[in-house]
C-alpha cells in the first residue's frame, strides 16, 4: 500500500492531506507524485474560489519520510533523471500556485519531505517537528531543488552545514535560522494557521495572486525589470481586479460621517 493523498475544501480552503498506510510514515513514490501534480490541478481550476491551500500530514509523527522503500530499491542510474525531473514539474507547480501555501508540520520533514515543504509558500511547525536533508546518507543528492530552496530559505553557508552532515534540526533551530516560518505548540497550530488564512480572506484574491507571481520573479529580476513586472501587474489589478472597487469603498468609508458628529 502506498501514502494517499486526500484533496478537501473547507471554509475556501484546501486541503492537502498525506494519508499513510496505518503504521507507516507518509513516503513519496510516482503515484504519489502524479496524485499531488492532479490535486494541484484541481486546485489550479477552482482558484478564483479559494483562499488559501494547507498541505499537511495525517500522521502526527511523520510530515514526509521522503522516497518509499520501493524507489530507494528499484531506482538506478538509468532511471534517476526521469525521477528526478518528474518531481521538480510537481513540486514547482505546487510552488506556482496561484494562492498562499502552508505546509503544516508536527512529525519529521526528511529528504524529499523536506523538499515538499519548501515548495510551499510557508511552512508552520509545531514544536515537536524535525527537519533534515538527509540524501547524502544513502550516497546521493537532493534531487527536487532541495539545495536551491534550502539555500534560499537559510542562506548559502548553512545550507552547506546542513546538506554536508544530513544533521537534523528540531523546530527551534528550524525557525532561528529561517527554514520555517513559525512554531509553537501543536495545540496552537489550529489558531495560527486560522489567523493567517483569516488575514489572507480579508485581502483581494487578484492581488494577492499578482503579489505571489511578482515575489516569485524576485531573485531572478533586476530591480529595473522589477518595475515593469510591478506596472503589468498593477495594470491589471486596476483594469481586471477589484482594485478600483476597493478603493471606491476605502475613500466611502473615509468620507463618511463619524458616529457623534
Amino acid at each position: 500500500m502506498r501514502t494517499e493523498v486526500q484533496l478537501s475544501y473547507r471554509d475556501a480552503i484546501a486541503h492537502v492531506t498525506l494519508v499513510p498506510p496505518e503504521g507507516k510514515p507518509p513516503t513519496l513514490d510516482a503515484g504519489v507524485i502524479d496524485a499531488l501534480d492532479a490535486a494541484c490541478a484541481e486546485i489550479e481550476s477552482r482558484a478564483d474560489t479559494l483562499v488559501a491551500v494547507v498541505l499537511r500530514s495525517h500522521s502526527a509523527r511523520f510530515f514526509c519520510a521522503g522516497a518509499n522503500l520501493n524507489v530507494m530499491e528499484t531506482i538506478t542510474a538509468s532511471t534517476v533523471a526521469a525521477w528526478v525531473h518528474r518531481g521538480h514539474q510537481v513540486m514547482n507547480r505546487l510552488e506556482a500556485l496561484p494562492l498562499p501555501v502552508v505546509a503544516v508540520i508536527e512529525g519529521y520533514a526528511l529528504g524529499g519531505g523536506l523538499e515538499l515543504a519548501m515548495a510551499c509558500d510557508l511552512i508552520f511547525a509545531a514544536s515537536t517537528a524535525h527537519f533534515g536533508q538527509t540524501e547524502v546518507k544513502l550516497g546521493l543528492v537532493t534531487g527536487w531543488g532541495g539545495c536551491y530552496r534550502l539555500a534560499r530559505r537559510v542562506g548559502l553557508p548553512r545550507a552547506k552545514e546542513l546538506a554536508f552532515t544530513a544533521r537534523m534540526i528540531d523546530a527551534d533551530e528550524a525557525a532561528r535560522i529561517g527554514l520555517v516560518d513559525w512554531s509553537g505548540p501543536a495545540a496552537d497550530l489550529p489558531a495560527r494557521l486560522d489567523a493567517f488564512t483569516s488575514a489572507v480572506a480579508a485581502n483581494s484574491r487578484s492581488a494577492i495572486r499578482e503579489t505571489k507571481a511578482i515575489l516569485s520573479t524576485c531573485s531572478a529580476s533586476s530591480l529595473a525589470e522589477n518595475a515593469s513586472i510591478e506596472a503589468a501587474a498593477s495594470e491589471r489589478c486596476l483594469s481586471s481586479g477589484d482594485a478600483a472597487l476597493r478603493l471606491a469603498q476605502f475613500f466611502a468609508a473615509r468620507r463618511a460621517p463619524k458616529s457623534g458628529h
